[in-house]
């Protein structure tokens, strides 16, 4: 081995991805031999990233338990080896990995816990922004306002679950007893958000749903307002959207600006 780069290479692939060693190139020295060293590298770095994982998702390692899952991260780290420099972004191929892998593929809502738990830490993470409030939308011209297009802050997410993952999740919270989530008679909308330092996530109702999609596809208020009306039986579109709009902006689920459609 010519140089220090070449060694620091060498070792990494050992560290990294197991990779055979040449002979002599760690010597052997009391009290531990050299293969008994790289073994405490090789070993320790596959634990860091267990824990990290356990950290993004206590959920999954919940209802697994700590064999369970310590088995699931090794799997996981073998076919997903870190790209990153930040154990932030590990974990972020999880879901897809247990709807393509082995006996994780047989129960889906493994791959349904993961993506919900993966969205709460996304929203958690997601960056600040100046938020839209009530006075913002008071300096709008009344006939400017079926004209307007909104920005949803980042992390606002809505997912579409088919499993009871929140239940799980609230139970974890508690400290009450863990169940596999169960499936859901019908699929459900879940909003989730972060408001200052805290995440949240709530069921939808139809008809807040349909406003909330159409809203964060780019629509103008007034086209989905349409959308609205043609999910509600009743008259009372407006004054229902008005209403949905000022919980959003007392969730902070709307950022500045906002503008006209064109």
């Amino acid at each position: 081995m010519s140089t220090l780069a070449e060694f620091q290479r060498a070792l990494a692939g050992h560290v990294l991805a197991g990779t055979v060693l040449a002979p002599g190139l760690v010597v052997d020295g009391d009290p531990f031999p050299a293969a008994r060293r790289l073994s405490v590298y090789h070993s320790a770095y596959r634990l860091r990233l267990t824990d990290a994982l356990g950290a993004d998702f206590p959920l999954l390692r919940g209802l697994l338990g700590e064999h369970g899952f310590a088995r699931l991260a090794a799997d996981y780290i073998a076919a997903c080896p870190s790209r990153s420099f930040t154990l932030r972004d590990f974990g972020h191929a999880l879901a897809d990995f247990l709807a393509r892998h082995g006996p994780y593929r047989r129960r889906p809502w493994l791959r349904a816990t993961a993506i919900f738990e993966w969205s709460l830490l996304a929203a958690f993470d997601a960056a600040d922004v100046a938020n839209l409030t009530m006075a913002d939308l008071a300096g709008v011209p009344p006939a400017q306002f079926p004209r307007l297009r909104f920005r949803f802050a980042p992390g606002v997410q809505v997912l579409r679950l088919r499993w009871n993952v929140q239940q799980a999740w609230r139970a974890l919270q508690e400290g009450t007893a863990l169940e596999p989530p169960q499936r859901l008679p019908a699929g459900v909308d879940c909003l989730v958000w972060r408001r200052e330092e805290r995440v949240y996530f709530r069921t939808l109702p139809l008809d807040e749903a349909a406003l909330l999609k159409a809203l964060m596809k780019g629509r103008s208020f007034a086209a989905a307002c349409g959308v609205l009306a043609r999910v509600r039986s009743d008259q009372d579109g407006g004054r229902r959207a008005a209403e949905l709009l000022a919980a959003w902006l007392a969730d902070t689920l709307l950022a500045m600006p906002c503008g006209n459609a064109e």
